[in-house]
């Protein structure tokens, strides 16, 4: 009994850690986890890519859109740092406090997570769950923006 009372402390804890907006408002670097369903599609090629996350019913006010931007020429300083890294899978439990998933930004919704948790973030990643290969993870690099406007 006292094996699954701490192993149901342990679980609730380790999974709400990582979601809470204030760890996340101090982070320089956070990671958004991607897996292709109903609330989250892609679109675009190798090169350019459009993710959208939506939080609510079928509407546009309730979107968060990720871009990785595409670059003629590879070369440049800008472009380098939009290349994909391909890390190893035990690179999501060493940074499982700093992944965040589409449940934090429900919890938050779109205001918050927008304006507040992700504004002092200087570098985001997408973790495209839906293109793991021999144990390797896909990040790439991205701009967040989002359909909530202000004042509305």
């Amino acid at each position: 009994m006292k094996k699954i009372t701490f192993l149901i402390i342990f679980l609730c804890y380790s999974f709400g850690y990582g979601q809470d907006i204030e760890y996340i408002k101090k982070l320089d670097t956070v990671f958004v986890k991607f897996k292709k369903s109903v609330n989250q599609t892609k679109q675009g090629s190798q090169d350019y890519r459009f993710y959208t996350i939506r939080l609510g019913q079928i509407s546009d006010r309730t979107c968060l859109y990720f871009t990785k931007p595409d670059f003629n020429d590879n070369s440049t300083e800008t472009a380098k740092k939009y290349l994909p890294r391909i890390e190893k899978k035990s690179f999501l439990k060493k940074h499982k406090k700093d992944i965040v998933g589409i449940d934090f930004f429900q919890k938050y919704g779109i205001e918050k997570s927008t304006y507040e948790a992700f504004s002092a973030n200087s570098v985001i990643y997408i973790i495209d769950c839906d293109e793991q290969k021999n144990g390797k993870i896909m990040l790439y690099r991205v701009l967040m923006s989002s359909s909530y406007r202000m004042g509305e």
